[in-house]
């Protein structure tokens, strides 16, 4: 176009690594500090009414933009792979639920947080605060990795966040990182245990 100017940035801000290499431009306008907390379920079924309410309750009550529920459709094909076959055990669920809270203040990390967590404890109040391995839920996602499911103020259902992720697949995923990875070199807070 004749005549336009590029917009130039001026304003530099130094950020570690793996801040500046993950993000969600979709959600956050491309600003790369944005914050977030992401929570993850697979349902079998969909939502239950309590677990209606316990959404529509939260997040009417939050009040701000930056929560949201994505609800991607799950199955098909996936579900023909049997369980045992590959690390992520979940192959018979047909919805999963990602909850998200975005924000850009540090000074909001606490309550949003603590929003994000009381939504999700309140939709799987039943099962003790997470989607445990039932009828209807089946665990989570690990590419969401939610260190709150292994905090047993978080998760009070009795049910390791490890089965939460890998069911009866994370004693093979454990053989498989005592012989490639002994001295537990690569890891994070939910890592496989060797």
């Amino acid at each position: 176009m004749t005549g336009s100017v590029p917009h130039v940035e001026t304003d530099r801000r130094v950020l570690p690594w793996m801040h500046t290499t993950t993000g969600w431009p979709g959600f956050s306008g491309g600003d790369r500090t944005t914050r977030f907390k992401a929570k993850s379920a697979y349902h079998r079924t969909g939502f239950t009414s309590a677990q209606t309410e316990a959404l529509y309750r939260n997040l009417a009550d939050f009040g701000y933009p930056g929560a949201l529920i994505m609800l991607t459709t799950f199955g098909g094909a996936v579900n023909t792979v049997d369980e045992a076959a590959t690390a992520s055990a979940h192959r018979d669920s047909v919805l999963k639920p990602h909850y998200i809270g975005f924000w850009t203040d540090p000074e909001q990390d606490a309550e949003q947080f603590g929003r994000l967590r009381t939504l999700y404890r309140d939709v799987y109040a039943d099962t003790g605060g997470v989607p445990v391995p039932d009828e209807r839920t089946d665990g989570c996602f690990i590419n969401y990795a939610d260190a709150d499911l292994a905090d047993p103020e978080q998760n009070t259902s009795g049910v390791p966040w490890s089965t939460l992720y890998y069911k009866g697949n994370y004693p093979r995923l454990q053989r498989a990182k005592r012989t490639y990875d002994p001295g537990n070199v690569f890891t994070h807070a939910l890592g496989i245990r060797p």
